[in-house]
């Protein structure tokens, strides 16, 4: 599908993928599973509560069993969600924040859990490779990294996702988009002052050119 966004669909191989911490998926594919995701009531006031009133409806005996049948039988995996509940105190009779919405909840136990500590920061990167195979035998790669940690004024995720969205209405509001409708930022009159936008905000790609010719000369 990125291939027809990007316009370049005679591209052989296009991968794009998102780094996470090794588990960090699975353990919350098996959270989704017992509905902590559910934007539905959680049908009690305490999280105790909440989550034996998600293990009836699961049809189990006790929470264990219920948490293994969500991990799809996997005892180890279904030991680090069972210790995750643990760790952010949901088998506890703590309050729900927000008893209408079992998601709006679990996610204030987040927030709550997972704020950073002191002397702690965030960190975003982006890398592009675009490589090219030339009639002639030459090859091209083209790389585009990006690297930002966050500060004391703000996270690097906040200064990514605030700063564009910002920019993309200052460009908006000033004229500098005149297109209408659902855009996309492949168009060159979105994406070229956008980055000059980002790059003064510190947001700055940079760019490595690499050719390998047919005769092995490297430019």
């Amino acid at each position: 599908v990125y291939g027809e966004k990007y316009g370049i669909e005679s591209a052989a191989t296009i991968f794009r993928g998102t780094l996470r911490y090794q588990g960090f998926s699975s353990l919350l594919h098996v959270l989704k599973n017992m509905g902590l995701l559910d934007n539905k009531g959680t049908g009690a006031v305490s999280w105790y509560d909440a989550l034996d009133d998600l293990r009836k409806q699961g049809g189990h005996a006790d929470l264990r069993k219920f948490v293994l049948a969500c991990a799809g039988g996997d005892r180890d995996l279904g030991l680090r969600a069972y210790n995750c509940l643990s760790w952010l105190g949901l088998k506890e009779h703590t309050p729900v924040s927000e008893p209408s919405s079992i998601v709006k909840s679990f996610c204030d136990v987040l927030q709550q859990h997972l704020q950073f500590e002191e002397g702690e920061r965030d960190m975003v990167l982006m890398h592009h490779d675009i490589r090219a195979v030339f009639v002639d035998g030459s090859n091209e790669t083209l790389s585009c990294s990006m690297e930002l940690y966050g500060d004391d004024r703000m996270t690097a995720m906040c200064k990514t996702v605030g700063y564009t969205a910002a920019i993309g209405t200052k460009l908006i509001l000033e004229g500098g988009i005149t297109n209408k409708g659902l855009l996309l930022p492949t168009s060159k009159d979105v994406y070229t002052p956008s980055l000059e936008l980002l790059r003064e905000e510190g947001i700055i790609f940079n760019e490595h050119r690499h050719v390998e010719r047919k005769n092995d000369e490297f430019v």
